[in-house]
């Protein structure tokens, strides 16, 4: 098993909170130091055991780290960059971002082409948020997909699959442009459908009565337009020219649905759903 001395993670949230708890189950490091930019939070997360120590001033912290997570929104992973570049760590870093090729980029131009960042992506999380959202087991049996750039180095890389499969994940690698394509894909355009479904709710008269009209298929639906809009804001914007090529996509989709409808048999809209009812089933098959 992969055995650190001391595991820093940046953002103690359902992804960083949970893998403090689960890093501090299964011993896979020593010692767990949780860094956040909210004092309350560490003292929180110091008060229940997640984290064995904590640090407001990062580069303090990280001197003692041998190995560092950052599970901050995308926009705020540059900055530790930076101040990884500016101590000259040679710490081994990964993250848990949903978009990797504006992350791999800025690694190598800000750690440089030979630094110790494998970049990572837990297929985990919720629509919550927050310290008080963690979760024991997040990762168990859940997907990771590592997504190394052309420099990183293969023994890094061991070391961060090594990581994942001790929490219980199961790993899969991708090139940072193919991962960006596909998460566009089964979770990014999601996200944004579901926005765009919740917006007819504002042209909707007698709002009131509408709510109860909601069965669980809605609900259910749209239970991830309650995430964070900022994190969605900052990933949208991330990998933007993906969910907008997926968009035109869709729209040609809900075109020939809407085709379907207005001129075909009841009985190619019954082939049709079968058709998507399969097709949705071996996703289950294959996860």
């Amino acid at each position: 098993m992969v055995k650190f001395k001391n595991t820093g993670i940046v953002g103690l949230g359902i992804i960083g909170g949970s893998l403090a708890v689960e890093i501090k189950k299964r011993k896979i490091s020593e010692r767990v130091t949780g860094f956040s930019r909210r004092t309350e939070t560490l003292a929180r997360a110091m008060k229940d055991g997640i984290i064995d120590e904590y640090f407001p001033d990062f580069e303090e912290g990280l001197r003692n780290l041998d190995f560092l997570i950052l599970a901050t929104p995308i926009d705020v992973i540059k900055e530790y960059f930076v101040k990884i570049s500016r101590q000259k760590s040679s710490v081994l870093v990964t993250d848990v971002a949903s978009v990797k090729e504006k992350i791999v980029k800025e690694s190598e131009e800000i750690l440089g082409k030979n630094s110790n960042f494998v970049p990572s992506h837990p297929m985990a999380g919720s629509e919550k948020s927050g310290i008080e959202s963690i979760k024991e087991n997040l990762f168990e049996g859940r997907n990771v997909i590592i997504t190394p750039g052309d420099n990183t180095k293969e023994k890094n890389i061991l070391k961060v699959k090594n990581f994942w499969e001790a929490l219980g994940a199961k790993t899969l690698f991708l090139s940072p442009c193919e991962h960006d394509r596909l998460i566009g894909l089964t979770s990014h355009l999601p996200h944004v459908a579901v926005y765009c479904l919740i917006s007819l709710l504002r042209k909707a008269e007698s709002r009131d009565i509408l709510f109860k009209c909601m069965g669980t298929g809605f609900l259910d639906t749209t239970r991830i337009g309650k995430s964070n809009p900022e994190l969605w804001a900052s990933i949208f914007a991330a990998n933007r020219i993906n969910i907008c090529c997926l968009i035109d996509d869709f729209e040609k989709a809900l075109r020939e649905m809407k085709n379907i409808l207005e001129n075909d048999s009841c009985e190619k809209l019954i082939m049709e759903l079968k058709n998507l009812k399969t097709l949705r089933e071996k996703a289950d098959e294959k996860n």
